[in-house]
C-alpha cells in the first residue's frame, strides 16, 4: 500500500523532467506527505494539456454523500469494477509525483512498527498512478480528491510489504492519458516500472505526520526517540 510519501522538487524541476505542465497553485516541499493533506497532482485538462493542481489525498467521488469514507489507495485488481472508483478510473486518471514513499514492515511479535523509506537508486521523480474526482462541499466550494493505485510488490520489495504504489513507466503515459482508453487498453500499465530500488530504515518519528523535514529521510541509528 502507500500511506505516506515525500515530494520535495519544485514545480519547475518537475516540468523540466516531465515536459510542459501548466502549474496551478503553490506547492511547498514536503518530506512526509500524509492523507487528508493537499498535495500536487498531474492531470489532463479539457484541452488535453497537462496541469499540476492541488488535491486532497483521500478519494471521494462527486456523487457520494458518505464524506467520512475517503480511501487513500485503490487496488488495480478492482479499480475498474468497484463502484466507488470505476467512473474516475474510466475518465479521471492522474499521476502523483513523488521522490520516495514510506512503508511499515510487519515484524512478528513486534509491538512497534518502524518505517522504511523506499526510493529509486537513481533518485528519479516517480510517477504514481492515481485517480481523482471533484465534488461540491456543503459550503458550496469545489473539492478535488485523489487516491493512489497499488499493485503487488516487486519481488525485490516483497520482504518489506506485499503491495506498493503503481509506478508508471514513461512509455505507458500516452495510453494513461488517452481520453478513450478502457480497461483492456490500460492493463499494460498495471505492471510497475522495473527500476532499481533502495531502502533505508528511518526514524520512528516519521510515524507522526508533523515530522516533516530533511531529518525524516536520514538513516535511523536505532535509538528510540524519547
Amino acid at each position: 500500500m502507500c500511506g505516506r510519501y515525500g515530494f520535495i522538487r519544485s514545480p519547475e524541476e518537475l516540468r523540466q523532467q516531465w515536459g510542459r505542465l501548466r502549474i496551478v497553485g503553490d506547492f511547498p516541499p514536503s518530506y512526509n506527505r500524509a492523507p487528508g493533506q493537499i498535495h500536487p497532482v498531474v492531470r489532463q485538462a479539457p484541452d488535453l494539456s497537462l496541469e499540476l493542481v492541488p488535491m486532497r489525498w483521500g478519494f471521494l467521488p462527486g456523487w457520494s454523500t458518505r464524506t467520512h469514507i475517503r480511501p487513500i489507495n485503490a487496488r488495480v485488481e478492482t479499480v475498474a469494477t468497484q463502484p466507488l472508483f470505476r467512473q474516475a478510473f474510466r475518465a479521471r486518471r492522474a499521476l502523483v509525483p513523488a521522490d520516495w514513499y514510506f512503508e511499515w514492515p510487519s515484524v512478528a511479535e513486534a509491538r512497534d512498527k518502524y518505517p522504511m523509506l523506499l526510493r529509486p537508486k537513481d533518485h528519479r521523480i516517480l510517477a504514481f498512478a492515481g485517480i481523482w474526482d471533484q465534488r461540491t462541499t456543503a459550503e458550496g466550494t469545489a473539492e478535488e480528491t485523489f487516491a493512489i493505485l497499488t499493485v503487488p510488490a516487486l519481488p525485490a520489495l516483497q520482504h518489506i510489504h506485499d503491495r506498493m504504489p503503481l509506478v508508471l513507466d514513461r512509455h505507458h503515459w500516452p495510453i494513461w492519458w488517452h481520453p478513450h482508453a478502457r480497461r483492456a487498453h490500460l492493463e499494460s500499465c498495471f505492471q510497475p516500472a522495473n527500476i532499481p530500488w533502495e531502502s533505508v530504515a528511518v526514524s520512528p518519528r516519521v510515524n507522526r505526520t508533523r515530522y516533516d523535514g530533511p531529518e525524516a529521510i536520514l538513516p535511523w541509528d536505532g535509538v528510540k526517540p524519547s
